[in-house]
């Protein structure tokens, strides 16, 4: 890869952990007056940028990282912790981050520790199936399956309010609350929306991208029995299939919404952004299937570009989505929603200070991707910078950003134990994740 995309990850990282900082900051400090919805929801965006931040790592530097089928003097239970752990933290997180802060779908306590059961159930037997030494030996995701049945729950409630949102201006309870469970539905979409989403026209049309690429590749061959192939193959199905149907949904939802606003029939806004964003994506999705189907790019069984095209490819689709726009919205979802409180003057300028970062980080990704199609000199990147600095570009950004009205004042009622609910919920998604990593250091 040359050194331009590879640079597209060092600002991905970076601005991962600039984010991270800037929420946590807002979270802890003291005498805030929010909702549990909001304290909670605050806590697993951090929670699921930690994970960004340390898979990133993994990844580019090589490091925490324990191989059980090359690491042979490391203890089999303590291989099984930094498996378990990272996996288990990661279902949690997106799980409650769908199912409980936005709309929520969990309304019980005793349904919380069922979420945790079945998670660590999938997960045991997700290991238990990919032992290649284990008697039930096949392809297993179990754990992707549960998730993806959690967003298809948040995701049908951010398509209904695209298609049929509450009149502008109502004011009763139950526009009120379909109203603030599509804009955190949507907001949540977002934030944990996978790559696989790449993967949507190669699932209508069946080709070797979806079905022959990790992790959805089915080596669960005759040789591991009949059983063992039709479940692996339920399972992918099912996976690829929630992606591909719900990123349809938001196409044809959003395209409906956007013809709606035109006839003065919806209010344009948050929704109006996120259709338009999804739209885009979209136009990635079918430019990225048409360059493997042709063979204009070549990537490997792993999703590893092979040649110069698909690491340009990769760069605008998954590698633009999982570096900038996840941060992004991250970010976008903790302010808007009042996950944290941006009050003083002070606080405005910090968030202005990220902003003009985030747009310098934009401008820098699309100079850096625009030189490996037209050669250009490096001043290019400062006259983009200087213009969006200039224009006040970053004023708009933060507009966008303050949350409305209703949005703060209008909370779910828990009924149980708030501060109990908020520190259980930490536990369990917080244990496994500092077990992964303490593992991972000492290992």
């Amino acid at each position: 890869m040359s050194a331009g995309l590879t640079l597209l990850d060092d600002i991905g990282l970076s601005l991962s952990v600039v984010v991270l900082l800037f929420i946590a900051w807002f979270h802890f400090k003291p005498d805030q007056d929010r909702s549990w919805d909001r304290r909670l929801g605050a806590w697993l965006v951090i929670w699921l940028l930690l994970s960004y931040i340390l898979n990133r790592m993994q990844v580019m530097f090589d490091w925490m990282l324990l191989d059980p089928d090359t690491v042979r003097d490391v203890w089999d239970p303590i291989r099984t912790v930094f498996t378990m752990g990272g996996s288990i933290n990661y279902f949690l997180v997106h799980i409650f981050l769908m199912l409980l802060v936005p709309i929520p779908f969990l309304r019980k306590s005793w349904q919380l520790w069922a979420v945790l059961g079945a998670v660590v159930l999938v997960s045991a037997l997700d290991r238990l199936f990919g032992d290649s030494t284990g008697p039930y030996h096949h392809a297993s995701l179990l754990g992707v399956t549960l998730v993806m049945m959690g967003a298809l729950v948040c995701a049908t409630v951010a398509i209904r309010f695209l298609v049929m949102p509450p009149e502008a201006g109502a004011t009763d309870d139950h526009s009120l609350a379909m109203r603030r469970s599509g804009y955190f539905a949507m907001g949540t979409i977002c934030v944990v929306m996978d790559n696989m989403v790449f993967r949507t026209i190669g699932y209508f049309r069946g080709t070797a991208n979806v079905w022959w690429t990790f992790p959805t590749v089915n080596w669960s061959i005759e040789s591991e029995g009949y059983w063992a192939s039709i479940i692996s193959m339920f399972e992918h199905v099912f996976i690829v299939g929630a992606f591909a149907y719900c990123m349809l949904g938001f196409v044809l939802g959003g395209m409906f919404h956007l013809v709606q606003v035109g006839r003065k029939k919806h209010q344009a806004g948050l929704p109006t952004a996120f259709s338009v964003y999804m739209l885009v994506l979209f136009g990635l999705i079918v430019f990225r299937q048409w360059a493997y189907e042709t063979e204009y790019a070549t990537w490997n069984i792993f999703g590893t570009a092979l040649d110069s095209n698909a690491e340009l490819i990769t760069a605008l689709s998954d590698g633009f989505t999982y570096h900038l726009v996840y941060p992004t919205i991250a970010l976008l979802h903790a302010v808007k929603f009042g996950l944290i409180e941006i009050k003083t003057e002070q606080d405005k300028k910090l968030l202005r200070l990220l902003t003009l970062g985030l747009m310098v980080a934009i401008a820098a990704v699309f100079t850096e991707v625009l030189q490996e199609i037209v050669p250009i000199n490096d001043i290019a990147f400062a006259i983009v910078a200087g213009l969006l600095l200039a224009t006040g570009w970053e004023s708009k950004l933060i507009e966008a950003l303050e949350p409305n009205e209703e949005m703060m004042r209008y909370s779910w009622k828990w009924p149980g134990n708030e501060r109990q609910l908020i520190l259980w919920v930490n536990i369990v998604v917080g244990v496994p994740f500092a077990l992964s990593l303490l593992v991972g250091v000492v290992f």
